[in-house]
């Protein structure tokens, strides 16, 4: 059996979208808008949990129910990317004395890619976010110091075609 070459091997076509495309922006709820790149890193998760019913059917599953939708995000951040964010949310973070609570203040983190050459953008949003944990350290060398930074969104999403994707 003969293959055509352009079904064996697929043409290069275009180019992916990449770390070095990334555009990141942080909306602060009732304060400032920030463009943000220094941070190393971001991961996120999405995942649907389901109920069951079982019954008296010998052990076999016989429903599921909807479920409920849980997401993660974290991220690793540069020192100078931490004070930046920090000063976006301590502008309107409420006031304990002479502390500001950061960890109360809302915000969206908003992630585009668009690959040179490409006329689409991949989006991704995380909405309704909070700072909950920053969790830091020093070592001996000559990188950039860095931080591991949890939030706790309320949702994230993928925008396609102007329509907000989700799993639930």
């Amino acid at each position: 059996m003969t293959v055509a070459v352009s079904q064996e091997y697929p043409l290069y076509d275009g180019v992916a979208p990449s770390w070095s495309d990334v555009q990141t922006t942080i909306h602060v709820s009732g304060g400032e808008t920030v463009v943000d790149i220094d941070y190393a890193g971001f991961k996120f998760g999405t995942v649907v949990e389901v109920g069951e019913q079982r019954g008296a059917s010998g052990g076999r599953l016989m429903k599921r129910t909807t479920g409920s939708k849980k997401d993660t995000l974290s991220a690793t951040y540069y020192k100078s990317g931490l004070r930046k964010l920090l000063r976006a949310l301590m502008a309107v973070a409420p006031q304990r004395g002479n502390q500001r609570l950061v960890s109360l203040v809302h915000f969206d983190i908003q992630t585009l890619h668009t690959p040179p050459g490409a006329d689409g953008i991949y989006e991704q949003t995380a909405r309704g976010c909070r700072l909950l944990k920053i969790d830091g350290g020093w070592t001996e060398g000559n990188e950039a110091e860095k931080v591991e930074l949890e939030f706790s969104p309320a949702e994230i999403y993928f925008a396609i075609d102007s329509v907000e994707v989700v799993l639930l």
